[in-house]
């Protein structure tokens, strides 16, 4: 991640990622190794954008952002669930 440009890449090439789930990916990363609840990811992006973004929308999210960054969305190994708590990215 390439916080300066606002730039994501994987294996040497860019991925372009809505505005949303790049602050999305900037919340996981500045909480790396951190379990974070729905509510409190629905409150770091609802926050920074001043959007309504509904439980619905974060799962749509997550999973888009699976899709990009991960090798096998269907098998995540980056962007983590923690059953009955959230996402964490990272140990």
């Amino acid at each position: 991640v390439d916080t300066v440009r606002g730039a994501v890449f994987k294996q040497g090439e860019q991925i372009f990622l809505s505005a949303l789930e790049y602050r999305l990916l900037l919340v996981f990363l500045n909480n790396k190794g951190v379990v974070l609840s729905r509510t409190a990811l629905l409150e770091e992006i609802w926050d920074s954008s001043g959007e309504f973004v509904n439980d619905n929308t974060l799962t749509v999210y997550i999973k888009r952002l699976r899709e990009k960054i991960e090798d096998d969305p269907q098998n995540p190994t980056l962007i983590q669930t923690v059953r009955g708590i959230g996402y964490k990215v990272g140990n």
